[in-house]
């Protein structure tokens, strides 16, 4: 594709309670977003498809509403995946460039430094995603971005591997594929998400990420620009609504309601002993019975739930090792789970830090923005902008292949290194 050329790009975001899809045009990286679809799916549980059949018709009725709003067709998509089979390790690559004097580095030199760095040997059940460069290091010079023309005797990286379970992973082509659709790309949902809602300057100073949907969150950690850090929860909204039904012995689908409209809430202190509580609506199960309770019972069920899922995040990072001087920037959460009334507060209040909601940047899309403004859509978004970053403007969907400097980096891996092994 030419510079000034427009290419068309559909992201499907594969979710445990929805499936949401926008298709949109680029042109010189600018997402101009021309549909939206969106549907409900009960075919994933904490992140990982359980149901083939059921995930298929989602996504096909996701992507026809997306196509119907854009009145244009589209035969290749982005996905996103997620679930606790997610893992990230570090690895370590170098190679020498001249034994006698300086050379100028080349990206083939990049591409053999990239080979130690991704040289581990995986179980027969997992499969590398991605690959991304945290820093380079030539003749001891480090904290280099990207090594390209520089001159030097020895080149070093440090990367970040991202695996995942084969039959996950499969699962996930499998649905696209049967719902009518080639996937072009696969993409951690937490990695996408950052994509769309993180600033330079909290990734340069260090910033904690959390992607909390339905049935997970994704949590990624960016320290001096570079990702550090992920893992998969299996704990998302979905579970608060879990909890609402059951205390309330109410439908799920007046829980969920219920969560959304109120949210978080305690009641204000006030010096007047006799301030009347706020009740709120709620129906029977099984029965047209109704019944008011105080609004503050609500969050009796939420809280908790909450709190449990801060503990979780904060053991993952101490099992790590990290420290809060990697994430100092603070947290931004996004995901349907950040829409929740009063979530922020609560991080903020236990752990100690800035947070904010995370919604896609405007300064990355045009056109349909209202649409895609939430933190709801924030992966689907970041799909699309990784694929443009990592890939390059002549490796879009549609375009030729090739020339892109991660994707190159990467597809030349998996072609001469991993599928040998």
């Amino acid at each position: 594709m030419q510079q000034g050329e427009a290419s068309l790009i559909a992201a499907v975001d594969i979710g445990t309670t929805k499936v949401c899809t926008v298709i949109a045009e680029v042109r010189d990286e600018e997402i101009n977003v021309i549909g939206v679809g969106w549907t409900e799916n009960s075919g994933v549980s904490k992140g990982t498809i359980n149901n083939i059949a059921e995930t298929t018709e989602a996504i096909r009725r996701s992507v026809l509403k997306a196509e119907e709003m854009a009145k244009s067709r589209i035969d290749t998509v982005l996905a996103s995946i997620s679930g606790k089979h997610i893992n990230g390790m570090r690895g370590h690559g170098e190679t020498a460039l001249s034994n006698q004097r300086q050379k100028e580095i080349t990206e083939d030199d990049k591409h053999r430094a990239m080979e130690g760095a991704t040289s581990v040997r995986l179980s027969q059940d997992r499969e590398t995603l991605h690959v991304v460069p945290i820093q380079y290091i030539v003749d001891s010079q480090d904290e280099i971005d990207d090594p390209l023309g520089m001159t030097g005797m020895k080149l070093e990286v440090d990367a970040y591997m991202i695996t995942g379970s084969i039959t996950s992973i499969d699962n996930v082509k499998k649905v696209v594929e049967r719902a009518g659709y080639n996937c072009e790309d696969m993409i951690l949902q937490g990695l996408a998400s950052s994509h769309a809602v993180l600033y330079p300057d909290e990734k340069e100073v260090g910033v904690l990420l959390l992607d909390i949907g339905g049935g997970t969150t994704d949590i990624a950690l960016f320290y001096r620009k570079s990702l550090r850090f992920v893992r998969v929860i299996p704990v998302g909204g979905q579970f608060i609504t879990n909890d609402i039904v059951q205390g309330l012995q109410t439908p799920k689908s007046v829980a969920e309601e219920l969560k959304k409209k109120y949210g978080l809430y305690e009641r204000p202190q006030s010096p007047d002993a006799a301030a009347p509580e706020e009740f709120i609506e709620v129906p029977d199960m099984g029965s047209s019975r109704v019944e008011k309770v105080e609004r503050s019972t609500l969050s009796k069920f939420i809280k908790p739930r909450v709190q449990e899922l801060i503990k979780f995040v904060e053991e993952e990072l101490k099992k790590e090792g990290i420290e809060r001087s990697m994430y100092a920037g603070g947290i931004v959460l996004t995901g349907g789970t950040a829409l929740l009334k009063g979530i922020d507060v609560l991080f903020k209040e236990e752990m100690n830090l800035r947070v904010r909601i995370g919604a896609p940047l405007k300064e990355k899309i045009v056109g349909l923005y209202d649409l895609v403004s939430t933190p709801e859509y924030a992966t689907v978004i970041g799909l699309i902008e990784y694929y443009i970053r990592e890939h390059g403007r002549e490796n879009f969907i549609g375009g030729n292949r090739g020339g892109g400097n991660l994707g190159g980096i990467w597809e030349w891996i998996k072609k001469n290194i991993i599928n040998k092994i």
